[in-house]
């Protein structure tokens, strides 16, 4: 099975009452968070808030005014918008401004994830096993997060 996987990341600490309040799922790797992005979840939030999420950059699926907007809520000041998919690709971002984008591990070296016993940053971040970011937004029996001890479940209101 391969990657459709969207995801904002980066260094902790983060707001995780923010995470709650806004229902995104969060995954916790090696004092990094892993935000996962999901379609419905975002598409539920651009009517509340008018904030558009989907990339400008056809490399990524989202990376617009919304997803920088949970950033900024959730505290996050160096963090990477990343796509993994056919080509595992990101952007690093310094609060909301586009430094650099690229393959992810060297966008993952960009925010302080080191390798050191790893084949790459890719894996020290464990984010092969993170597929699809969609399953930790389904209702409650089938969300993903609840078999996995470092993931807080997301949530789509309905």
């Amino acid at each position: 099975m391969g990657h459709n996987t969207s995801a904002l990341i980066g260094r902790m600490p983060i707001n995780i009452e923010k995470i709650k309040f806004y229902g995104l799922a969060v995954a916790f790797e090696d004092d990094f968070a892993i935000i996962f992005l999901d379609e419905d979840h975002l598409f539920q939030w651009y009517l509340k808030l008018n904030l558009d999420y989907v990339s400008d950059n056809e490399n990524l699926r989202f990376g617009d005014e919304l997803v920088h907007f949970f950033a900024k809520e959730i505290e996050l000041e160096d963090y990477i918008i990343a796509y993994l998919s056919y080509e595992f690709y990101g952007e690093f971002y310094k609060s909301a401004v586009k430094i650099n984008e690229g393959e992810i591990n060297l966008m993952l070296k960009e925010i302080g994830v080191d390798a050191f016993n790893s084949k790459n940053e890719f894996h020290k971040l464990n984010l092969d096993h993170y597929r699809m970011s969609e399953c930790y937004y389904w209702d409650e029996k089938l969300n993903r997060a609840q078999f996995k001890d470092n993931v807080i479940a997301g949530f789509i209101i309905k």
